[in-house]
């Protein structure tokens, strides 16, 4: 069950639109959202403050220049979590707050470890800079913690339907397992998807994830596609109606799910809808 959520914010409106996603989430499972703000140690102590402290050395003191920096993370962190706090009081979700300093995304890993969901907007604050690559933040949380993780896009909207990708791998059975656990919460529809080299295949390994679904007395639509393309299959199939997408964080070969091109990362990058990740 999930009675903890945790929502890393940076203030960006991404972050917003994930801090809806999980006052959503919390409503539904009477859970409280804790909002997390990490002050960058790059920011505080990295080269650029270092160079800018040094250019301006003749007009203010590299050190009284480190504060000054210092004194407006705090001022972003506080206005960062009074919003999310702000959408939390609306909805009558408790809420609680944290503020660290250090490497932003080892941090919200850590600061993860108590909780039962994270919620993450799928770009920072630095979004319109990024074109289609995902926010570092995301990908390494998603790679590092071994809690679901929920990638948000830039507006919420409510879930209707789902649809769990299953390729029989052991993240794919926990995914699939969260997946319907929020799917009879939410009373949400359910299709399942799975690309392999045959359709019998897929069919084969689809039917274990609709047995697993009934125990659960929840019924499924089944599609089964064959391809060599796992993840184009995948991108495919959320094209047609779907308001969540549930899988598992890496494939069989974990070796091959660590590189650059792997189905669970150009998912991540080239899906629009929210994530449900699961490793």
């Amino acid at each position: 069950m999930l009675k903890q959520i945790i929502v890393p914010t940076d203030g960006s409106d991404n972050s917003l639109a994930a801090a809806d996603y999980a006052v959503n989430i919390a409503k539904i499972y009477n859970a409280s959202v804790h909002g997390l703000f990490v002050k960058d140690i790059k920011i505080l102590a990295g080269p650029l403050i270092h160079d800018i402290g040094t250019s301006i050395g003749g007009m203010v003191p590299y050190g009284t220049f480190n504060q000054t920096v210092r004194e407006m993370l705090d001022s972003k962190a506080d206005a960062a979590l009074n919003q999310v706090e702000g959408k939390c009081i609306q909805a009558g979700i408790p809420f609680t707050r944290e503020i660290q300093e250090g490497i932003v995304n080892h941090e919200i890993v850590k600061s993860s470890a108590n909780y039962d969901l994270i919620v993450m907007g799928k770009m920072g604050i630095h979004a319109e800079w990024r074109d289609v690559f995902l926010g570092s933040n995301v990908e390494f949380v998603v790679r590092k913690t071994h809690k679901p993780v929920l990638i948000t896009p830039p507006r919420f909207k409510p879930f209707r339907n789902m649809l769990i990708a299953f390729d029989g791998s052991l993240f794919a059975e926990k995914a699939l397992k969260i997946g319907a656990e929020m799917a009879q919460s939410m009373n949400l529809k359910i299709t399942l998807v799975c690309v392999d080299d045959t359709k019998d295949k897929a069919l084969s390994i689809l039917s274990k994830a609709k047995m697993f679904l009934s125990g659960f007395k929840l019924s499924a639509n089944i599609v089964a596609m064959e391809g060599k393309d796992h993840a184009k299959g995948i991108q495919d199939a959320c094209k047609d109606n779907c308001d969540l997408l549930v899988m598992g964080a890496y494939g069989h070969s974990k070796l091959q799910e660590m590189i650059l091109g792997s189905t669970t990362v150009r998912v991540m990058r080239h899906t629009d809808c929210p994530i449900l990740l699961y490793r």
